[in-house]
């Protein structure tokens, strides 16, 4: 029974890690990619999103641009306290789950990469949970101008298995 409970004990955790609550920067409301476009463009479709959520109620990040993007606003649905760009508070108003498009950013952003990071005099990326507990978040990098490292995974090139074993001899 010890070992059942034990065991129980370690897939929550594991699976809990797993499931963590996320907010990155994506290119549409989907989410589906985290690189932007082209730089030097002005661009109000990038959206901040907070995923994989079983239940939040608010978030407190910042997002740090690539050097020379030029930050105008965020418009969002919900109650901001602060700025984006230092130390955002967001109130969702009630408990939210799924993915929670939190705004969409207006810039015209450099070529870099750019990361959703803790807010300035916090410890974490935190969301407030329904229960309001303060729990942390990650938070995701974004590119603009085709660099490719947003933390995702890069297409695989086609190749036969002749050329890989000539990488080895």
């Amino acid at each position: 029974m010890k070992k059942f409970l034990l065991l129980t004990m370690c897939l929550l955790m594991v699976s809990s890690a797993a499931l963590a609550d996320h907010i990155g920067v994506f290119s549409d409301g989907t989410g589906s990619s985290c690189e932007l476009g082209p730089a030097g463009v002005f661009s109000p479709t990038a959206t901040v999103i907070h995923k994989f959520t079983i239940g939040a109620t608010g978030s407190r990040f910042k997002v740090t641009f690539p050097a020379g993007t030029s930050f105008f606003g965020f418009n969002t649905p919900y109650v901001p306290v602060g700025a984006l760009n230092t130390d955002l508070s967001l109130g969702y108003g009630s408990c939210l789950t799924g993915s929670i498009v939190l705004g969409t950013i207006n810039a015209i952003y450099a070529a870099g990469t750019g990361k959703v990071e803790k807010a300035d005099l916090q410890s974490i990326i935190l969301y407030t949970n329904c229960l309001f507990a303060e729990l942390v978040a990650t938070g995701g990098n974004f590119t603009v101008g085709g660099i490719n490292s947003c933390g995702q995974f890069a297409p695989v090139e086609q190749s036969t298995w002749g050329s890989v074993k000539s990488l080895y001899r």
